[in-house]
């Protein structure tokens, strides 16, 4: 179980994007541990839409292949949400995709699998900064 990295007073959402559930499972275990209410996305399709009714706090999407399919669910968290942490997951990393995705507004570009601790930073990151936007 992951140790308890902050503290906050309203539900945090955090959108997670994978065509893998595996994957999926294991990057939301560290945000349900910290009490997000997380969404989980296999399509681009349900990405899309979840997006169009939510607003997100922070971004977990899949890259895809080489040819960046998630570059669209980017595209589409940027038009209807507020700027937020943005973490890119890629199998093998790409130096073009990783370009793309930090011109998209992608804070992380990560290869798979990510590490509970490698998410535990990055939501202790979210925590600070959202500390920090609160004072």
């Amino acid at each position: 179980m992951a140790e308890e990295i902050g503290t906050f007073s309203n539900t945090w959402k955090v959108l997670i994007f994978d065509e893998d559930m595996e994957t999926i499972a294991l990057h939301a275990e560290p945000f349900e541990a910290q009490g997000f209410e997380v969404h989980k996305c296999m399509s681009i399709e349900s990405a899309m839409r979840c997006i169009e009714r939510e607003e997100f706090d922070i971004a977990v999407v899949d890259q895809g292949s080489t040819a960046f399919e998630g570059r669209r669910v980017i595209r589409h968290l940027v038009r209807y949400n507020s700027p937020v942490p943005l973490i890119v997951t890629a199998r093998s990393l790409d130096d073009q995709c990783c370009q793309q995705a930090l011109e998209l507004g992608a804070t992380e570009y990560l290869e798979k699998p990510v590490s509970t601790a490698k998410v535990d930073r990055i939501i202790q990151e979210f925590f600070d900064l959202s500390e920090l936007r609160q004072q």
